[in-house]
């Protein structure tokens, strides 16, 4: 079986236990349905890849990652079965790396992995982290993968200055990075008050595309991150708001829009919020374009900007996550058995719906400190047969990379994409010249 699964140990309705002397972790609120719904070929897997200068030595990659690893406690565990929940056991065993597969977020086969829910790989000049989203999310990721980066260069003897920006190896994790923030921010509510059809909204757009059967694909369009700054400030728009209106307008022009364009956007919840939380984090915000609704590229723009202005405040993200939280919490999930969950997921699979067209997710600037040899930084996201292509942004130096995972074959969107910034006069970045 894919996801580690084997252990019959109870919980009282999901609490924490001690095994073996074992450290033992709920899994945050998010994260709870992650494996609920997982199936051995369909899991919330995604993915964060760094370019080398040099070529990996696997043998050094691998101490790396034994260094990194201890720092992260809630990344060193395997998933076991509790009564209501699954929850996360300490994991003893050493870490392993792989040779690439060549293969875009392959699911985690725990057999292979040793337990862990993550999987790190190498090819050439490449390393590659791929990780199960009941972990974490895509920020925490990032700092994982950082240490990492930073922790192999040192290694290896690169002329690394310093270590700035980089989780201390030598210091004990805090007990606010393993917390479940939703839980420390959350505001109860009556179950009345709960707004779950508020959170699925219309049914959107689909991509059009066939299936690709062997797995999924993966191609970046890469940009001057200053020129896309540029454009964004030029139009009165966030970084977010213009990649989103963008892609919207760039689904327009190759759809008939018969339903609306539905992007959605991870929130990073930390900056509202202050949590040094290394878990799951983030709420989502629903981005609509009505069909017709816009014409020209500027008026998706400024429709996105409006919306994000509107709908991720802090009011409105602490009134979502309440939501998720007060549902997770209730005595009917708390006494409901595992089991009955599975069946019901696997039961409701079939008659829900996609809500998105497509995911648009931005980690920001990666900072890492001068010496570790790092070119270029990509995150993919996960995909479905539904929610054919999602999008990933991450910007390292002046190149600011768009990584398109498509379950499709046609690359379509990112050609269309990478036509819409050229006619924005976004520059394309030096290292993509």
């Amino acid at each position: 079986m894919y996801l580690e699964l084997s252990s019959r140990v109870r919980t009282r309705n999901g609490e924490d236990v001690k095994k073996k002397g074992l450290k033992t972790y709920r899994l945050d609120v998010s994260a709870q349905f992650y494996p609920i719904i997982s199936t051995k070929k369909a899991q919330s897997v995604f993915r964060l890849s760094a370019l080398l200068a040099r070529e990996v030595d696997p043998v050094l990659l691998r101490e790396a990652a034994g260094d990194v690893l201890r720092r992260f406690p809630t990344f060193k565990v395997r998933l076991r079965r509790g009564y209501a929940w699954y929850y996360f056991e300490e994991n003893t065993e050493d870490v392993k790396v792989f040779p690439s597969t060549g293969k875009i977020l392959r699911p985690i086969d725990t057999r292979e992995t040793a337990g862990y829910l993550f999987r790190i790989s190498y090819s050439a000049r490449e390393i590659e982290f791929e990780v199960f989203h009941a972990v974490c999310d895509g920020m925490a990721a990032l700092e994982f993968l950082k240490a990492l980066l930073w922790r192999y260069a040192v290694l290896s003897g690169a002329p690394v200055e310093g270590g700035e920006g980089i989780a201390d190896l030598d210091a004990p994790p805090s007990e606010e990075e393993a917390e479940d923030a939703f839980y420390r921010y959350y505001t109860p509510i009556r179950l009345g008050d709960i707004d779950l059809k508020g959170l699925m909204g219309e049914l959107p757009l689909l991509l059009p595309g066939t299936i690709a059967e062997e797995g999924y694909g993966g191609t970046f369009v890469s940009a001057k991150a200053s020129s896309v700054a540029a454009c964004a400030k030029r139009m009165g728009a966030s970084f977010t708001a213009l990649v989103c209106g963008a892609l919207a307008y760039s689904v327009e022009r190759m759809s008939d829009c018969s339903r609306p364009i539905v992007i959605m956007v991870p929130v990073n919840l930390r900056t509202m919020f202050p949590s040094a939380t290394m878990r799951n984090f983030v709420n989502f915000v629903r981005l609509v374009f009505k069909p017709r609704e816009c014409a020209k590229i500027e008026e998706y723009v400024a429709s996105a900007a409006a919306q994000l202005k509107e709908k991720a405040t802090k009011e409105e993200m602490k009134k979502f996550f309440a939501t998720t939280v007060r549902t997770e919490s209730s005595l009917l999930m708390r006494v409901t058995p595992l089991f009955i969950k599975i069946l019901g997921a696997r039961i409701g699979r079939f008659f829900l719906k996609s809500r998105q067209t497509m995911i648009f997710s931005n980690v920001g600037r990666v900072r890492l400190p001068e010496g570790c040899g790092v070119e270029r930084v990509l995150f993919n996201l996960n995909v479905s047969k539904t929610s054919k292509v999602n999008v990933g942004a991450v910007t390292l130096g002046e190149e600011t990379s768009f990584a398109f995972t498509r379950a499709v074959k046609e690359r379509s969107l990112e050609e269309e994409f990478r036509r819409t910034l050229e006619a924005l006069g976004v520059a394309p970045s030096p290292a993509a010249e």
